[in-house]
């Protein structure tokens, strides 16, 4: 992916595929017990007694942040990144081992920041969707500072 020189290049409606990402379960397990030890995520017996999920699945955190590493490993905003503001995460659906999503976004907002020149705020919706069915499994929509 071609890095991004300017925030300018940003503009709403704009989309970006970042590709795809799966997540073993060794993988699952390893995160889950340093980062989120909950059952559902570190025992595959327990985990099939879970009501919720019946098997074993990715933490949310560990979907967010692989997602996040793909989107920021890609290089779009390697040469113009100053960090971010927040990030609004929901998790319709839940990551088993081995399914693979692909990561998406699309630009909601790019306009110049208000007090700081040289600098702009660029609002973006992530999107991980399984492959296997279309089912979106994580939103997130952030805020981005990027260089002009």
């Amino acid at each position: 992916m071609k890095p991004l020189s300017s925030w300018r290049e940003m503009s709403p409606g704009q989309r970006f595929d970042f590709g795809t990402l799966a997540l073993g379960e060794a993988e699952i397990i390893e995160y889950a017990r340093k980062f989120d030890p909950q059952p559902f995520h570190t025992d595959p017996e327990a985990a099939r007694q879970a009501p919720l999920f019946n098997g074993l699945v990715a933490s949310g955190l560990h979907t967010m942040g692989a997602c996040f590493g793909r989107i920021m490993g890609s290089g779009l905003f390697v040469e113009v990144s100053l960090g971010g503001s927040r990030i609004d995460t929901r998790w319709p659906a839940a990551l088993r081992p081995d399914e693979e999503i692909r990561v998406e976004g699309e630009v909601l907002a790019a306009e110049a920041h208000r007090k700081r020149p040289g600098m702009g705020v660029v609002t973006m919706r992530y999107t991980g969707t399984r492959i296997a069915d279309g089912m979106v499994v994580i939103t997130m929509e952030g805020t981005h500072f990027l260089k002009e």
